[in-house]
């Protein structure tokens, strides 16, 4: 993210020239923008814990000057654009400019709390006719207009004559993500939004783009699309004949569970961390009882889970510790990924720390150790909505840099799977077996995950019923399967984690000796 910083707002000044000539059609004057640009930049400094943590004050304000000096050359959606790009220098997902949309109930919004519309409707954005995905091969049209239908499933190429990869990038300059993860969510959604792709260079028009897409036989298409217009909108998707993943049952619902006989788990969906038409408390107890009952393995998926109340968690990270058949790595799994933000990243936390439950999936959207608890303000003269972190939530580990939390065992998010309508990450977590400490400690090793690593071992040492355990032999026995594979970082790795707690001991000494040698 730090090497972007330098390149967000140059990117978006080479993109201007496309839409100054709209500057007359303004609803709001250049004193009325200068004061809403003004009141954000001052809500940033008043509110935010630690605002220039990555990009410098001195940026910021440069940026700023740049952009209250720029104001008058600059139609209202290409104010809009800049401003947001101002606030993303901030890195923090929950430290944002709302972008108002002609179509919200399509664009990716995860407001606890409804943004109100802008003042004038003209600032609305228009939106392309279908949605984005970035998957880990591409990024693919996964729903769009019904008359569009034919494209979906089909692989973004270019967006007129600029590729699909400089196009994802141009768009980072808007997204207020704080890893890759939550860039990859957010970026796909930014290039629905042609006024914003213009403003960045990206297209030539935001009335009329072409779109150059690769269909599954391998072809290159290419379609012309306008904006949508307000109003009611057909829609179709991948799973229009109804054969969607589990994860997609009950949408609307916040919670929900249900025990799938074949493959004997509980699977325990959690979109949001809230009370809802049954607090979640009794919820919780409701699933855990029916899993200990059948005694089945359970998974919950927090994949799709944007946060909520944070100090909800302690139910379900409680009620896993006092259930000694459940608190297991190989019988709680937890589905994490992209989505998995604020207060579910505290969860994450939570569970990491005081929890045997095994990550499944891609990393966590969030940071663990991140801003949150935004304070949201509305905009004078513009209405636009500002939300700005105002407090430090700190992981449980002194120091952590991390970008994300990486899941124990990564399975990748692909269109393949994607539109086969098949759930990789739950198909793992419902069919695996005896995990051990091995397994555990073998992946994070081998990336050098010292946090990972530690969540196991310093774990394991702290536990009433593990303390005494001697581990030292199976850090050996990984050190020398390293070396046979010829990976001598991660057994050198492994013989070095195993000399912090066990010091004395010479074999370990030896290997390293060796190894070194």
């Amino acid at each position: 993210v730090t090497m972007f910083t330098g390149v967000r707002f140059a990117i978006v000044t080479l993109g201007l020239a496309a839409i100054t000539t709209h500057a007359q059609e303004r609803v709001l004057d250049d004193d009325a923008w200068r004061a809403d640009i003004t009141a954000v930049a001052s809500a940033i400094h008043e509110f935010h814990p630690r605002p220039f943590r990555k990009t410098g004050a001195d940026e910021f304000q440069q940026q700023y000057e740049a952009l209250l000096d720029d104001v008058p050359e600059l139609s209202d959606r290409a104010v809009i654009v800049r401003l947001a790009a101002l606030v993303a220098l901030i890195d923090d997902g929950h430290t944002r400019l709302s972008l108002p949309r002609q179509h919200p109930e399509i664009g990716l919004e995860f407001g606890h709390t409804p943004t109100p519309e802008p003042e004038y409707a003209s600032l609305e954005f228009p939106q392309l006719p279908l949605m984005f995905e970035k998957f880990e091969d591409g990024i693919f049209v996964i729903a769009a207009r019904a008359d569009l239908a034919d494209i979906i499933g089909s692989q973004l190429v270019a967006i007129d004559d600029t590729d699909a990869a400089a196009a994802f990038t141009a768009v980072q300059a808007i997204t207020y993500a704080e890893n890759e993860q939550l860039e990859a969510l957010m970026g796909a959604d930014r290039l629905t939004l042609p006024d914003a792709l213009a403003a960045l260079g990206v297209s030539h028009s935001e009335s009329e783009l072409t779109l150059t897409l690769a269909t599954s036989d391998g072809m290159q298409i290419q379609r012309v699309i306008s904006p949508m217009e307000p109003g009611v909108l057909a829609w179709s998707n991948a799973f229009a004949d109804g054969t969607a993943q589990l994860r997609h049952k009950h949408p609307a619902r916040k919670f929900w569970s249900e025990y799938v006989r074949e493959g004997n788990y509980v699977y325990m969906q959690m979109d949001e961390i809230t009370d809802d038409d049954v607090p979640l408390a009794a919820f919780v107890s409701s699933t855990l009882q029916t899993t200990n009952e059948k005694n089945a393995r359970l998974i919950i998926d927090i994949r799709n889970n944007f946060g909520g109340s944070g100090g909800l968690n302690k139910t379900l990270v409680m009620s896993i510790i006092q259930n000694n058949a459940l608190n297991q790595y190989d019988r709680t799994f937890v589905l994490i990924g992209r989505r998995t933000f604020s207060a579910a990243q505290m969860l994450v936390n939570e569970l990491e720390q005081y929890t045997r439950v095994t990550f499944v999936g891609e990393p966590t959207g969030s940071r663990p150790d991140h801003f949150g608890d935004p304070k949201k303000i509305r905009l004078e003269h513009s209405g636009l909505t500002l939300r700005v972190s105002r407090l430090h939530w700190s992981s449980y580990t002194a120091f952590d840099d991390r970008q994300s939390t990486r899941p124990d065992y990564l399975v990748k998010w692909t269109s393949e799977a994607y539109f086969a309508g098949r759930d990789p990450a739950l198909e793992f977590a419902a069919s695996a077996r005896d995990i051990d400490l091995k397994q555990l400690l073998r992946p994070p090793l081998a990336h050098g995950d010292l946090a990972q690593v530690g969540r196991y071992l310093l774990d394991a040492r702290r536990a009433p019923d593990t303390y005494a355990n001697d581990f030292s032999d199976i850090l050996l026995e990984l050190g020398a399967e390293f070396e046979q594979d010829g990976d001598k970082d991660s057994a050198s790795f492994a013989y070095r984690v195993g000399l912090f707690f066990y010091p004395e001991n010479e074999e370990l000494s030896s290997a390293l000796a060796l190894l070194d040698s």
